[in-house]
């Protein structure tokens, strides 16, 4: 009863006390029902782990039902709205406008595009090198890590549009940081806030939020865009493998259960296949 409350308890929102000082309460909001069965299998594996040491007899987590995992509906941009994506992007500041067209244009996750540094990118070769990945922890602050798994360390081609973009980019990080003078803090890293330090992950997220509700486009997550970069190539007949490769997804199951979507345009012209085959001459 103790796990079932445990597991009624993370799927409901609640207020968390916050530390002497803080006046106001945080809220916890419910985890998502993958979450809570990672929660299960991992408890699930230490109760095991406590019986086959002879702690205790019995493993609970076998008449408790593991929750229901139910695939999350992802919002993506088909190919249209990519194009009304890439005319707003145009006055937008070239940091700001570097880091939405490298994501749409190489399904790199935030972590690894905020953890890239400015040597990780070749622009003779049109090449990016992921082999980082950038993380906050409250008590830690910003650190670099290792990527997900080691099929995510990998180089992946950019085109010269993207290029171009970066080159732009770069004038204006070297001015900036001239600017800043002994105020600016080397970081080496690409993507950095006015005065060299890395940026914090949801500086990323909050921008691309504020930006598409300014322009009125879909309303999608950043990680949308690593979604809608896996399913326009799909669409455009690139192979699986080399889609999966880019993404540093280990398995290509990975890619086709959950990053790849239907285009409306390719579903309008499924729709009429039947016709010109069976009714027109």
């Amino acid at each position: 009863m103790h796990i079932i409350n445990f597991y009624d308890f993370l799927s409901k929102e609640h207020q968390i006390k916050r530390c002497k000082g803080h006046k106001n309460a945080r809220v916890q909001k419910p985890l998502s029902s993958k979450t809570m069965l990672e929660h299960h299998r991992l408890l699930r594996a230490m109760f095991q782990k406590a019986v086959y040491w002879q702690i205790i007899i019995v493993n609970p987590l076998i008449r408790v039902q593991p929750p229901r995992s139910r695939k999350p509906k992802i919002q993506f941009y088909d190919d249209e709205q990519c194009k009304l994506l890439l005319e707003k992007l145009k006055d937008e500041e070239s940091k700001y406008k570097a880091i939405i067209l490298l994501t749409l244009f190489t399904g790199v996750r935030r972590g690894e595009l905020l953890g890239l540094e400015c040597s990780d990118i070749d622009l003779k070769e049109g090449y990016v090198n992921i082999d980082k990945s950038s993380q906050y922890l409250g008590d830690k602050g910003i650190f670099t890590k290792d990527p997900k798994t080691e099929s995510s360390v990998r180089g992946v081609v950019i085109p010269n549009f993207i290029i171009d973009i970066l080159n732009d980019y770069k004038l204006d990080y070297e001015k900036q940081k001239e600017k800043c003078g002994d105020k600016w803090l080397e970081s080496n890293r690409l993507f950095v806030q006015w005065n060299g330090k890395p940026m914090h992950p949801d500086t990323v997220t909050d921008w691309f939020r504020k930006f598409i509700k300014k322009h009125e486009l879909p309303k999608i997550t950043f990680h949308g865009l690593r979604h809608t970069n896996a399913t326009l190539l799909i669409s455009q007949n690139v192979d699986i493998a080399v889609v999966t490769s880019r993404l540093g997804h280990s398995q290509i199951t990975t890619t086709l259960n959950f990053y790849v979507h239907p285009v409306k345009s390719h579903n309008k012209l499924a729709g009429n296949v039947l016709e010109k085959l069976l009714i027109e001459d």
